[in-house]
C-alpha cells in the first residue's frame, strides 16, 4: 500500500515537472515573438520571465496533483523546488546567473509558493 502511494506521488511530481517545463518553454517562445514584433523594453524581460516561470509552476503543480487525494501542498512545493533546482542548474551551465540578487530570490520564493498553491488547487479540484 505504501509503495503504491509513493509511486503515485512520484509520477505526479514528474508529471508536474514536465508540464511546467513545457508551459515555460511555450511561454518564453511566445515572449520572444512578442518582443520581436513589439516595443517591449529590455527592462521588462526579467519581470516577464518571473511571471512565466511562476505561472508554469502553478499550472504544472495544479494539474499534477489533481489525482492525488492528500498532501497537495507538500507535493506542489516539491514540484516548485525541483523546478527551481533544474532552472538554476541550467542557468549556471549557460552562464546566466552570476550574482545573487533580489529578482533571483523573488523567483525562488514565488516558484516555491506557486508550487504549494498549485498543489492545494489541484487536490481541491479533485474533491469536487
Amino acid at each position: 500500500m505504501e509503495e503504491n502511494i509513493l509511486k503515485k506521488t512520484g509520477i505526479a511530481v514528474i508529471k508536474g515537472e514536465v508540464i511546467s517545463i513545457i508551459i515555460n518553454t511555450v511561454g518564453l517562445i511566445f515572449l520572444a515573438v512578442i518582443m520581436t514584433y513589439s516595443t517591449v523594453t529590455e527592462f521588462a524581460i526579467p519581470t516577464l520571465v518571473i511571471i512565466i516561470n511562476t505561472l508554469s509552476i502553478l499550472i504544472g503543480s495544479s494539474i499534477a496533483t489533481i489525482k492525488l487525494q492528500k498532501s497537495g501542498i507538500l507535493n506542489g512545493i516539491l514540484i516548485g523546488v525541483i523546478y527551481m533546482v533544474i532552472y538554476f542548474l541550467i542557468s549556471l551551465i549557460m552562464g546566466n546567473i552570476n550574482t545573487l540578487n533580489f529578482k533571483l530570490i523573488l523567483l525562488v520564493i514565488l516558484g516555491i509558493v506557486a508550487g504549494g498553491v498549485g498543489g492545494i488547487i489541484g487536490v481541491n479540484i479533485n474533491k469536487k
